[in-house]
């Protein structure tokens, strides 16, 4: 094989890897929202809670709706702040943060588990979709290559997101929440009037 073949075969391939290159950087993020499900499987907590709550679980279950509430309030306040922060700062799109991903991805971990803690109280078919939705909400944060549960995560992450798609993800998401915290609170009283 001459050598004008191999320099050209050589060109080919770093044509060929920059173009991929390129390709793979201008993918646009991929955003999961998980907040609708979770948002959805509470409310199906509310709606068995009278087949799954016993005034033998009903302790187990206030304490665990209670540390469930929490954690989405704590989650929900470290996304206002960050957010808070980047409009405030005026952040471009495409400056890393890992940093404050990692601890977004923290307090999600941390809602995950208190679902767990909730779901070992609950019935079958509802610990099964509570464990699915975990593990959906794990693969989504750990597992997915360029997939994120929300804009901000995929901002923070380096990627092109506009301000505006920052705005709307972060109200969408917080009503979702706080929605769920509601509904929380409102179980965690039912279980107290459980136990009496």
């Amino acid at each position: 094989m001459s050598i004008s073949k191999i320099l050209s075969r050589l060109a080919f391939l770093l044509l060929l890897c920059t173009a991929l290159q390129v390709s793979a950087q201008s993918e646009k993020p991929v955003i999961t929202d998980v907040t609708s499900d979770i948002l959805a499987w509470v409310k199906r907590l509310d709606n068995g809670f009278d087949k799954y709550c016993t005034r033998e679980k009903a302790a187990d279950l206030k304490q665990g709706f209670e540390f469930f509430k929490q954690d989405l309030g704590v989650y929900m306040k470290t996304r206002k702040t960050l957010s808070d922060s980047l409009f405030r700062h005026n952040i471009s799109p495409g400056k890393k943060d890992p940093d404050n991903l990692e601890t977004l991805k923290v307090r999600m971990s941390a809602v995950m588990e208190r679902m767990r803690n909730v779901s070992d109280f609950v019935s079958n078919d509802l610990r099964q979709q509570g464990d699915q939705l975990s593990e959906h909400i794990y693969d989504v944060l750990y597992g997915q290559e360029n997939n994120y549960i929300s804009a901000l995560d995929a901002f923070l992450a380096g990627q092109d997101v506009t301000k505006k798609d920052l705005a709307v993800d972060g109200s969408t998401r917080t009503a979702r929440l706080e929605e769920c915290v509601r509904i929380l609170a409102s179980m965690q009283e039912k279980a107290e009037r459980k136990q009496r």
